[in-house]
């Protein structure tokens, strides 16, 4: 079924870049492929992170707020320490995002608060800390180190710096869910909590690890999207979760939990880009962009529960032969 289902996806990619190559051909320059991939990488990150917790069973929608608040506390410290190296800020992001990640995994995962519940408070909290850290001030340019750039700018046989740091994320992720205990039981509670439960499996526990590799990609996100793009206020990040759940569901990640695949992420965000980068390039379909993208997850969401009833038909069907 999973590869029905990629190869959907991929069938489905490659009619969006025909169609795309016909009304706009000048999006097939090198260059404007690197852009367009470089300026969506954040998305990827947090959509690995969001996969996770998604497989659980549970949701995070504040992944954007901790984006936001990562960023703005990399950007105000290196503003104002401006000779401290560029892999402190690195550090800083990712600890940022894991302390956030902590606090949602310990609300959802041992005092039992439902995840969309928890996470919508946390969202505005760590919204609130975004601004109150600020103080209301934007970052810009010549505020920014070179060495601070380079993270995401700087590029390594024709790649940015930002997308390699992508590619080595989907990879380990791809290795933590396929071959590790830890990633199987992020699948376990999320297919059958009480067969988890039987197993000895500690739900609290694999909730919060999920929870917290989520906010670790989130905050480093946010130190990467202000790198990639030189600027920074509380403001950024804001509905980008939904971009990261799009994503997910796109790339055959059931929302029930328990279903869906690395590769299946990888390919749902090269979608992704190519439709935010396409309609970009349409002024006309420009302000359509949020219908778009909500027609976008509805669509998924019902192929997905297209394939899991084809699936479960034909198990039955199979079954019933055998008999």
């Amino acid at each position: 079924m999973r590869k029905n289902r990629n190869l959907g996806l991929i069938l489905g990619l490659l009619f969006l870049l025909i169609l795309a190559a016909i009304i706009t051909p000048s999006m097939y320059s090198m260059d404007s492929i690197m852009n367009m991939l470089q300026n969506n990488a954040v998305f990827g990150l947090l959509a690995v992170g969001e996969m996770l917790v998604i497989l659980t069973g549970g949701i995070d929608i504040s992944i954007g707020a901790t984006l936001s608040f990562s960023g703005v506390v990399c950007c105000r410290l290196m503003a104002e320490n401006p000779t401290v190296p560029a892999i402190v800020w690195v550090v800083l992001s990712l600890v940022v995002g894991a302390v956030c990640g902590l606090i949602n995994g310990s609300l959802v995962g041992y005092f039992k608060i439902v995840p969309m519940i928890a996470t919508l408070g946390t969202m505005y909290a760590y919204r609130g800390f975004s601004f109150l850290f600020s103080g209301g001030e934007w970052w810009f340019p010549h505020q920014f180190t070179q060495q601070y750039q380079d993270f995401a700018t700087k590029r390594f046989l024709g790649i940015s710096s930002l997308l390699w740091i992508l590619i080595i994320v989907f990879i380990l992720a791809m290795i933590f869910l396929g071959y590790t205990s830890r990633g199987r039981r992020i699948y376990a509670i999320g297919t059958n909590r009480e067969s988890a439960r039987i197993a000895s499996i500690n739900e609290a526990r694999v909730t919060l690890m999920a929870m917290t590799i989520c906010g670790m990609l989130a905050g480093l996100a946010g130190m990467l999207y202000t790198a990639n793009y030189a600027t920074c206020s509380y403001s950024i990040g804001e509905s980008y979760e939904m971009t990261a759940i799009a994503i997910c569901i796109l790339g055959g990640v059931s929302i029930t939990g328990g279903k869906g695949k690395v590769d299946g992420v990888f390919i749902g965000f090269i979608m992704m880009s190519v439709i935010t980068y396409f309609i970009s390039l349409l002024p006309g379909l420009s302000v359509w962009s949020d219908a778009i993208q909500g027609g976008i997850i509805i669509a998924a969401v019902g192929l997905n529960i297209f394939t899991e009833k084809s699936a479960i038909k034909r198990a039955l069907k199979e079954r019933s032969e055998l008999i």
